[in-house]
């Protein structure tokens, strides 16, 4: 009876086994890949990654392409009971064909399979390649007397996401054509161009990536005899002025500051009233000394030769910074952006002229003037017709025209440009006439001009 009670608990023990084992048989392994579908290029690397389960074990998981030649296995040996996470780099040929498929299979330790198929499609490459230099339109090339022709070193680096191909310079006016090979997805346009004479050399710049897609690039050499310069100093700061008026109308604000960024570089803001509108710049606060403009030849190089550069000119009105390196012979114009508004206070008072009586806070008058405001001041009282002093006041500004005022003196301007070595001064006049001031938030300067009736 008890051997019967023994085979009878074994083989309900084994029945069980069976039955629980028989439940799960057909269960596959879990299978999730982050794509479903991956589109790339040749040459191209993508990151396949994904994710399998399984509550017996895993066994191991492969990645196979026949196509690409791609055969990647994890082997994991039933240590992995319930989930294992894989990150595969994929490593598209250069050759490769398209319209093929990646094949995943997770493998569970005993044999049962789960397998996903993932399409491998072409991206089309749309976009152009890049031009990473900063060279400027206009390019100075001196002329050398002694070869007889100038020679530009030209050096643009360049780059594309795909791969870069080649680049193409054409001269027309020398009959000159070359194709140099580029490689890789960042690459140099090397090159010492020969130009054979003074003047100017259009050249057109054609860069072409692996997929023949194109950007094209023009650059005008000026080739003359070197220009003179006269000599520089690393200013305190400089000033800019409107080479179309004369210091001399102005009882101040004619100078317009630019603070010192580093050594040989300013920086500054100016209003430009009208297209075409032109500026020098000077160190000190007089037309008499050094003043810098642009090359008569290259409009892109600022120079100071007295007597010999042109005015910097402005294209189209508006306010812009202005940013310059009087040792390497640049300079650069950007628009302002003048939407923060201003809301200190704002007035003019004192030293024989009236008060500009209906002013309000520039919230007030730049709704009803813009950002500059003007207004013509007359002499008042036992003042007029005597040696004046002027003066304005505008609070709340930090760094332009304030008031001051001195028992002995009298009142003047304290222009403290931004720490650049601004100084009080009296700027007492002989000029008995009324004037113009006009204050400007948008760039924070203002001016004083004398108005001749």
């Amino acid at each position: 009876m008890i051997i019967m009670k023994k085979i009878f608990f074994f083989i309900c023990v084994v029945c069980v086994f069976v039955a629980c084992k028989d439940d799960h048989s057909d269960v596959r392994p879990g299978l999730w890949t982050a794509q479903d579908m991956i589109e790339t290029f040749p040459g191209d690397t993508v990151l396949v990654t994904g994710q399998v389960s399984n509550y017996i074990g895993l066994s191991s998981v492969s990645i196979d392409c026949d196509a690409w030649n791609i055969h990647q296995t994890y082997s994991l040996d039933g240590k992995h009971a319930k989930v294992y996470d894989f990150n595969y780099r994929l490593p598209v040929p250069a050759d490769a064909q398209f319209d093929q498929v990646l094949r995943i299979t997770v493998t569970d330790t005993e044999g049962t399979e789960n397998k996903k198929t993932i399409p491998l499609v072409f991206l089309p490459d749309t976009g152009a390649p890049e031009d990473l230099s900063d060279m400027v339109w206009q390019v100075a090339v001196d002329f050398d007397p002694v070869t007889g022709s100038a020679v530009y070193p030209l050096a643009i680096p360049v780059s594309d996401s795909r791969g870069l191909k080649q680049a193409t310079l054409s001269i027309a006016s020398l009959d000159y054509t070359e194709t140099i090979a580029l490689n890789g997805k960042n690459d140099v346009i090397r090159k010492d161009l020969v130009l054979p004479s003074v003047g100017n050399y259009d050249m057109q710049i054609i860069i072409e990536n692996v997929s023949g897609n194109k950007t094209e690039v023009w650059h005008q050499f000026v080739v003359m005899l070197a220009e003179e310069e006269d000599p520089i100093s690393d200013y305190t700061l400089m000033w800019v002025v409107n080479a179309s008026e004369n210091a001399e109308d102005y009882l101040d604000g004619y100078y317009s500051p630019m603070s010192r960024k580093d050594a040989y570089q300013y920086e500054g803001k100016i209003y430009a009233d009208h297209d075409g509108y032109q500026l020098y710049i000077v160190p000190t606060k007089t037309m008499d000394g050094d003043i810098f403009g642009s090359s008569p030849y290259v409009s892109s190089k600022l120079m100071n030769k007295r007597d010999y550069v042109v005015p910097v000119t402005v294209p189209t009105a508006g306010y812009y910074g202005i940013w310059i390196d009087i040792q390497a012979h640049t300079y650069s114009l950007w628009a302002l952006d003048t939407s923060a508004s201003y809301t200190g206070s704002l007035t003019f008072s004192g030293c024989g002229f009236n008060d500009f009586g209906d002013w309000g806070t520039p919230g007030t008058e730049m709704t009803r003037n813009g950002f500059r405001y003007t207004q013509t001041v007359n002499q008042n009282g036992a003042y007029a017709g005597t040696r004046q002093y002027y003066a304005a006041r505008v609070s709340d500004w930090g760094y332009i025209l304030r008031y001051w005022s001195d028992p002995v003196y009298g009142c003047g301007w304290w222009e403290d440009t931004a720490g650049g070595g601004g100084s009080v001064g009296s700027y007492t006049s002989d000029y008995d006439g009324p004037v113009e001031v006009t204050f400007d938030t948008a760039i924070l300067w203002g001016t004083v001009k004398k108005v001749n009736n």
